[in-house]
């Protein structure tokens, strides 16, 4: 059967969250032409199970396992659900978030008159139990205007942008294992599009933000590990992609993001509550794995390289 859309929400150990995520889905696939694929990475609770019950008599509502050789991460989930998915456009959602699905047939009607690769979705956040976090603007950037990616800040969730899934196949695009994934993916999207982007108006995506979520979880080793190779990757991307001449050009926006990221890291590690041995690893975790990039012959323009003249010195 042939969707407009197809709606991927990868998981673990989400039993808590499950039950309201599926009413969702119902709700969804009873609206509009659309598909839900589940995918659980490996969880070690009830969530899966409880899934499989629920969905029997469900046509529109699947479920999928990763395998354990294929690695963890949101991004392996997502993975297996494109494979499988078989809808138009793709849409990632996470399993916390929802929706609206008094706006889902507006959004059918939109995805027909348009031929876009990407499509930003309008979003509201939901916030609970204390998160703090802003949306981020997005930045219709690409190959040529590359240098604007760096310079500004731009929204980098894969889950507020509907992808098209011809797309997504013909350029061979994949997630990474481990977290921070959707940055990469995110860019090599961009990057790699030659039409227009479209943004659809409505609020439709609700993200709800909770402390113990994958961004807002305790800071560990894997989250600062996952932000480097998200920035690394792309260096690595730009150089293959681009001539000598076009890569030196935007030499200098390339070394302004990564000494803006190496401070975010560094405050990020400072305002945590790690006891102080922990903070004093990670500061050496992260020094080690950005000073191979940052070239330290640069004029200090704003607050952040000054954080970074002074870690690095």
């Amino acid at each position: 059967m042939f969707y407009n859309i197809s709606i991927i929400i990868p998981f673990f150990n989400a039993s808590k969250l499950i039950q309201t995520s599926l009413k969702n889905a119902k709700d969804i696939t009873k609206k509009a032409n659309a598909e839900v694929i589940y995918v659980d990475n490996n969880s070690n609770d009830s969530s899966a199970k409880i899934l499989k019950k629920k969905i029997k008599s469900e046509k529109n509502i699947s479920l999928f396992r990763t395998l354990r050789s294929d690695g963890k991460g949101p991004g392996v989930a997502r993975n297996l659900g494109i494979i499988k998915s078989k809808g138009k456009y793709i849409l990632f959602l996470d399993v916390d978030d929802r929706l609206d699905v008094r706006k889902i047939r507006l959004l059918e009607n939109f995805i027909k008159f348009k031929n876009s690769n990407l499509i930003y979705l309008n979003r509201k956040l939901i916030d609970k139990k204390g998160s703090k976090e802003k949306l981020s603007p997005f930045l219709k950037y690409n190959r040529k205007n590359i240098s604007s990616f760096f310079k500004k800040s731009n929204n980098m969730n894969v889950i507020f942008v509907l992808f098209k899934k011809k797309f997504i196949k013909k350029n061979t695009l994949k997630f990474n294992k481990g977290i921070h994934e959707d940055i990469f993916f995110l860019f090599k999207s961009h990057f790699l599009n030659k039409k227009k982007i479209s943004s659809f108006g409505p609020k439709i995506y609700l993200k709800t933000n909770y402390k113990g979520s994958i961004t807002h979880s305790n800071l560990t080793l894997s989250h600062l590990n996952g932000m480097y190779y998200a920035w690394k990757n792309i260096d690595i991307f730009l150089k293959k992609k681009l001539s000598k001449v076009i890569y030196r050009k935007i030499f200098k926006t390339i070394q302004f993001r990564w000494r803006g990221e190496l401070a975010n890291e560094y405050q990020k590690i400072i305002k945590s509550k790690l006891g102080r041995e922990r903070k004093r690893d990670f500061l050496k975790f992260i020094i080690k794995k950005y000073k191979k990039n940052i070239q330290l012959n640069y004029k200090e323009k704003t607050k952040k390289d000054k954080i970074v003249r002074n870690i690095l010195q």
